[in-house]
């Protein structure tokens, strides 16, 4: 087998092998004279396969330490469409939820500012992740929703029904009718909380999106607020020229 092929087949068992959580982000890789004696081939080869991952990202080198994995790598890219609730229902469909913690808040000061909502206002928070779209994939998403506490119910619907949105799901049960989406997408790292629900590292780049889905009669229906690492979810945003 020619070296090029060589070193890239290596590099792709190694990414497989960090998707499936054998070298967890966080953690170091074997040395490299261990991972070619493993693999059967030279160091120079390993060498070149490392420098292949550590130039997309999933990797850092560094002298008399080790190599670090740091990425899972971009294992999901939308094209986000919110025309429509079929586009809606999709990016559902692609990566269900899973729940994660349902408290009953309060609103304050500083949720009030982040979430665009007034202080003092109850809520239910729901805290869930966006499963990836192959079991081998990790989490794309942190998302809290909030919702109005006498829509209370709609915790345990949302659990039967993982691949449905929770808009949906209060347009269904509700009989209300959403007809717009207000989003706002803002650079961020990921917090303590964040990484720790996502298995990533603290402060790696990412992407919040806030969404107000807003009724007919011009009514906040739901709040959402998402979290994503930028190497697991790319935003794609296509304008037709008139």
């Amino acid at each position: 087998m020619p070296a090029e092929n060589l070193y890239d087949r290596i590099a792709q068992k190694i990414v497989r092998e960090i998707n499936t959580g054998k070298y967890p982000v966080g953690e170091l890789l074997p040395r490299e004279v261990d991972l070619a004696k493993a693999e059967g081939v030279s160091r120079a080869t390993i060498r070149s396969a490392l420098e292949k991952l550590e130039k997309h990202g999933l990797i850092k080198r560094t002298p008399h330490v080790g190599t670090r994995v740091v990425s899972r790598g971009r294992v999901s890219s939308i094209d986000e469409q919110l025309s429509t609730m079929s586009d809606l229902d999709r990016l559902a469909v692609r990566n269900p939820r899973k729940l994660l913690e349902v408290q009953e808040i309060v609103v304050d000061k500083t949720l009030s500012e982040r979430i665009h909502c007034p202080a003092g206002e109850p809520m239910i928070r729901i805290s869930m992740v966006r499963e990836g779209a192959r079991p081998s994939d990790p989490s794309i998403a942190w998302t809290t929703e909030y919702i109005p506490p006498e829509w209370g119910r709609l915790v345990r619907i949302s659990q039967e029904n993982p691949d449905r949105l929770m808009i949906d799901l209060i347009c269904s049960h509700y009989r209300r009718r959403c007809v717009e989406v207000r989003q706002t997408i803002e650079a961020t790292a990921l917090s303590e909380e964040a990484a720790r629900n996502l298995d990533a590292q603290p402060g790696v780049p990412a992407l919040r999106i806030l969404r107000r889905y807003i009724s007919d009669r011009n009514r906040t229906l739901l709040i959402t607020l998402s979290i994503m690492p930028s190497d697991r979810y790319a935003f794609n945003l296509n304008v037709r020229i008139d």
